[in-house]
């Protein structure tokens, strides 16, 4: 299913405000407020997003996706 232009600029809206994914760890990712780095080495090695957590207590090394949020998905409509 190919995403929408309207979902797309949805989307975009979306992530300048919150979150939208999650990694297996719990936290957030995507977005802004993401719990992740969204910059640095790592971001050379996995990708933009795909850092080390910041969380004190995590030891997250690479943000894995489990799923997206579920705001996210009903702010899209997709759910």
């Amino acid at each position: 299913m190919a995403i929408t232009e309207e979902q797309r600029e949805r989307s975009r809206q979306y992530k300048e405000t919150a979150p939208a994914s999650v990694c297996v760890c719990g936290h957030t990712g995507d977005g802004a407020r993401s719990q992740h780095l969204n910059s640095g080495p790592q971001e050379a090695i996995w990708g933009a997003g795909h850092g080390a957590c910041i969380v004190p207590s995590c030891s997250c090394l690479k943000f894995r996706w489990d799923r997206f949020r579920i705001p996210y998905t009903e702010f899209l409509g997709v759910k």
